[in-house]
């Protein structure tokens, strides 16, 4: 759910739209661009609100009013067509998780809670927005001094999804479950130790199938650099093992990992550090197969000449590394190779040394985010790369906890478009990074927001077509949604 200004979850595409813009020949010509606008919509009362997607001819928007739920809907002018109200939802006691649109319908995952009870439930809905399927997929009980904290994971088909309660320390409970057979897989607890908590655990990911991987890490410090390792938890139905993956060679600064549903691997991909995990100095690339055997390990170090680029000067001589990198995806591509998405950012605290956003001695804590550089790397399937990319970019806010920074990666059958804010205010121009299948790339102004009311968050940004996508805009308390067509 997006709550007014917070949303930090980057989105992932398709991987099949990847792969044929990764070995797609043809034209690289500019193709224009067209924006719909939608009118705006008061977000006074709104708690959040969803990006559905296009069910049938209509675009559906979910929004949670705090005492009832709707579904809006626009014509492909984005003129409002349609609204309805979620009836079979309770008005009291309800929080949702999760709304996932489908080819065909779309659901919505929530908890709920009554008479001391919790229960998380589905309700799935044709493009009408009329129920048309229930589901109870677990009841959790009485919890009076630990109630359920739960977490939705979303496989790359979002059909099948694992919820995960994280109450208690000694154990996490897993439910997977499908939205399209409206089934439950498997349900388990998963008794924990000291080293699958908090800031040991690095990744999660799930396959299609409804496998659960669970990545951590130990022993990430030069004084224990020969017990370095990720710890690799499979869950498969009721079935559960760890495969330890040795990384006695570097210190690591940052990881993603992802299955690949075609080849039916685990890859992961990150930063290692020779020295100093502050400063990174080049990646790695992980990959498991099936069976959690055949182990892929490879590093890679960055060139001086990608080490210039990102710091802005020349370093033939300084072998520092980068600085405030992490890899935001890791998108695959259908021979076993990826692509992966690194960028720069960091936030500062300014004013006392109280938590976010108390006041303490009449000060006022001031959060500051800088979001900048792009680092792109295609990898062939055994982990060499195939080229390296940067695309400069320079965005800071302050205490929005940085909804309109990032960017959104939108594939069509010819190119990778990167969109972005290319400054963080009220009125400000937008760009868009051209990149093509071999890296080659162009910076174009993408639009001008002008005199427009529009303040676009391009990283909650939703693909709805090979040459669609749609962009929520929040300005001064108003959404629109805006409709690109490249």
């Amino acid at each position: 759910m997006h709550r007014h200004s917070t949303s930090l979850l980057p989105r992932f595409c398709r991987v099949f739209l990847l792969l044929i813009c990764l070995f797609a020949a043809g034209a690289q010509a500019q193709a224009q661009t067209n924006m719909v606008v939608s009118d705006p919509i008061a977000l006074r009362n709104d708690y959040g609100y969803e990006l559905i997607g296009r069910l049938k001819d209509r675009v559906l928007l979910f929004r949670d009013k705090y005492d009832e739920f709707e579904v809006q809907a626009f014509d492909g002018q984005m003129r409002n067509a349609w609204n309805r109200k979620l009836e079979d939802l309770d008005k009291n006691g309800i929080q949702v998780l999760a709304v996932v649109g489908g080819k065909n319908d779309f659901s919505v995952i929530y908890k709920v809670r009554k008479r001391g009870t919790t229960l998380l439930k589905v309700h799935k809905y044709d493009p009408g927005a009329n129920l048309i399927d229930t589901m109870t997929v677990k009841n959790y009980g009485e919890r009076v001094f630990s109630p359920p904290i739960i977490d939705v994971l979303k496989s790359e088909d979002k059909n099948c999804l694992i919820a995960l309660n994280s109450a208690e320390h000694s154990q996490m409970e897993a439910t997977c479950f499908r939205l399209d057979k409206m089934q439950v897989l498997w349900d388990k607890s998963i008794h924990l130790d000291d080293n699958f908590y908090e800031s040991n655990i690095k990744s999660m990911a799930i396959s299609n199938a409804g496998d659960y991987f669970l990545v951590t890490e130990l022993n990430n410090r030069r004084s224990k650099l020969d017990e370095h390792e990720y710890q690799v938890l499979h869950v498969r139905d009721l079935t559960e093992r760890i495969v330890r993956v040795p990384l006695r060679d570097f210190l690591t600064t940052d990881v993603k990992f992802v299955y690949d549903n075609l080849n039916h691997h685990l890859v992961g991909v990150g930063l290692y550090s020779e020295k100093n995990r502050d400063r990174a100095n080049g990646f790695f690339y992980l990959k498991a197969g099936a069976d959690d055997s055949a182990i892929t390990l490879r590093y890679e170090a960055f060139s001086d000449k990608v080490i210039s680029i990102l710091r802005r000067k020349d370093v033939a001589d300084d072998t520092k590394g980068i600085t405030d990198a992490d890899i935001q995806q890791v998108i695959l591509r259908r021979d076993g190779g990826a692509l992966v998405i690194a960028e720069r950012h960091h936030e500062i605290q300014r004013g006392t040394s109280a938590s976010r956003g108390f006041w303490r001695d009449g000060m006022r804590v001031v959060m500051d985010y800088y979001y900048d550089d792009l680092l792109l790397i295609a990898l062939h399937p055994d982990g060499q790369p195939h080229w390296t990319t940067v695309l400069h970019k320079k965005q800071y806010s302050q205490d929005d906890e940085a909804t309109f920074s990032s960017y959104f990666l939108f594939p069509t059958p010819e190119r990778l478009h990167f969109m972005f804010n290319d400054e963080i205010k009220y009125e400000n121009t937008c760009s868009d990074y051209i990149v093509s299948p071999v890296g080659d790339f162009d910076r174009n102004s993408l639009m001008n927001t002008f005199g427009q009311g529009l303040r676009l968050r391009f990283r909650d940004a939703l693909p709805l077509s090979l040459h669609e996508c749609l962009v929520p805009s929040e300005f001064r308390n108003k959404l629109r949604l805006v409709l690109l067509r490249f």
